[in-house]
């Protein structure tokens, strides 16, 4: 029939379009829709951080950073610097810590210038230590005290009668104990002790190293018989006394035997 080969062809390209759509969508639709091939799930986000090289700094943190505090705090935060290490105290300093004279009415200082005074020691001399030391004292003699100044070596001179301690006297005092006279390099300690107490003082202060080419027999005996028993208040400050000689223990019996006391005054640091 010739009606039936037209509808046969017809058909049959029918089928064949057909069959070609099914394979194109087929290869359209997504990877793993199919059998076999199960659509994995979606992972997790990661964002990789750019790696830093080891001497590359380390970038700042993002956030904002405090404000810096005022300066106020920094200088209360700044700690305080060390103190200075303490230095040894001058031997001027020290002797003028050693007493004083017990003052019940006129007082004489009474200074060794014998030739020993004048050796080195401690930076300076025994006698330029002993000026220091009785010149404070008599900065600190209350206004109005009567004072005056003995010497002595072999022989002995003193700066006048008693006066009493006023700016002036003081000065003058001063200018006068700074002199250096020439009294012989020995040392006559009695003949010292008798020219203060011609003054008739109630308080004499003695300021010597010892050397005093005496026996204690000798000393003793002289030093009673010019000041008597007990007679003046004797304050005897030791300056030094060398210590391979008898002459500390000669200075501390006088002032034993005379009721009044002994100050050893060694300065070295």
């Amino acid at each position: 029939m010739r009606i039936g080969l037209p509808l046969l062809v017809l058909t049959s390209l029918s089928l064949h379009i057909i069959a070609l759509l099914i394979i194109m969508l087929t290869e359209t639709s997504p990877r793993g829709s199919g059998r076999g091939h199960e659509a994995e799930p979606p992972g997790a986000v990661v964002i990789l951080s750019k790696e830093i090289s080891p001497d590359r700094p380390t970038p700042p943190p993002s956030h904002a950073q405090p404000p810096p505090p005022p300066a106020s705090a920094l200088a209360q935060n700044v700690p305080h610097p060390a103190p200075p290490p303490e230095t040894a105290p001058s031997a001027e300093n020290i002797l003028a810590g050693n007493g004083g004279p017990h003052l019940n009415g006129g007082v004489v200082f009474l200074l060794d210038i014998s030739g020993s005074m004048y050796e080195a020691y401690a930076g300076a001399t025994r006698l330029a230590l002993a000026r220091k030391f009785i010149q404070r004292q008599i900065e600190a003699l209350p206004d109005g005290t009567p004072f005056a100044i003995a010497m002595y070596g072999e022989t002995t001179r003193r700066s006048g009668l008693l006066v009493r301690a006023t700016p002036a006297s003081r000065t003058a005092a001063e200018q006068y104990l700074m002199e250096d006279f020439n009294c012989g390099g020995g040392t006559n300690l009695p003949a010292g002790f008798d020219t203060a107490e011609e003054l008739h003082p109630a308080s004499i202060v003695l300021v010597s190293d010892g050397d005093l080419n005496m026996s204690d027999h000798v000393l003793l005996r002289e030093t009673k018989r010019i000041l008597g028993e007990p007679g003046p208040q004797l304050s005897v400050f030791g300056i030094a006394p060398r210590g391979e000689t008898y002459d500390a223990q000669q200075l501390e019996e006088i002032a034993r035997q005379q009721a009044g006391s002994y100050h050893a005054m060694d300065v070295r640091h």
